[in-house]
């Protein structure tokens, strides 16, 4: 299975409402997920639940080595506290003022800018999630990196035209 990164826009409503309960808003996290996992997925610009599964680590780190990212969207924002605990740490959100930003950012970001930073080498030292030891046995993903980057910037721009805030989970 692994560790997923996975994204859930939340109304300012919502927000305010999960910041005050704990338990509303662990139920409704995991059935905005049982959802995404049970059918067919929304459009990310529709989605109110998107995974970029595995690829998180590998985003996050082109991500930081292309730098001016204004605000980290896989290990940013304040803590949101949850009825239970995660296995991968807290989960975390965005308000609604770093999700404009962050989707500014990634919409001016095209892919090709982040991909001359495929390295691995670097992403060995880094200790960059789900690479085999050797190099043979690693397969070109670039193609995977920008589907997943192109999804989670529709997903931010979305988010961030209706004013929602994006809750963060390693899962």
């Amino acid at each position: 299975m692994g560790i997923h990164c996975e994204y859930v826009r939340l109304s300012p409503a919502e927000l305010r409402r999960s910041l005050d309960d704990p338990t509303w808003a662990q139920k409704h996290l995991d059935e905005l997920g049982d959802a995404w996992a049970d059918g067919d997925p929304l459009p990310p610009e529709k989605a109110p639940f998107l995974s970029i599964e595995k690829a998180w680590h590998k985003l996050h780190h082109l991500l930081a080595a292309h730098g001016g990212m204004p605000v980290d969207i896989v290990h940013g924002g304040a803590e949101l506290v949850l009825e239970e605990e995660m296995a991968y740490g807290p989960a975390r959100y965005l308000n609604s003022q770093d999700v404009a930003q962050a989707a500014g950012f990634l919409a001016a970001t095209p892919f090709g800018e982040l991909a001359p930073h495929y390295d691995l080498a670097a992403m060995r030292r880094a200790e960059i999630y789900l690479l085999p030891e050797s190099d043979t046995g690693v397969p070109s993903d670039l193609e995977t990196l920008r589907r997943r980057y192109q999804e989670l910037t529709r997903f931010f721009r979305a988010a961030a035209t209706a004013g929602d805030a994006v809750v963060l989970m390693l899962a």
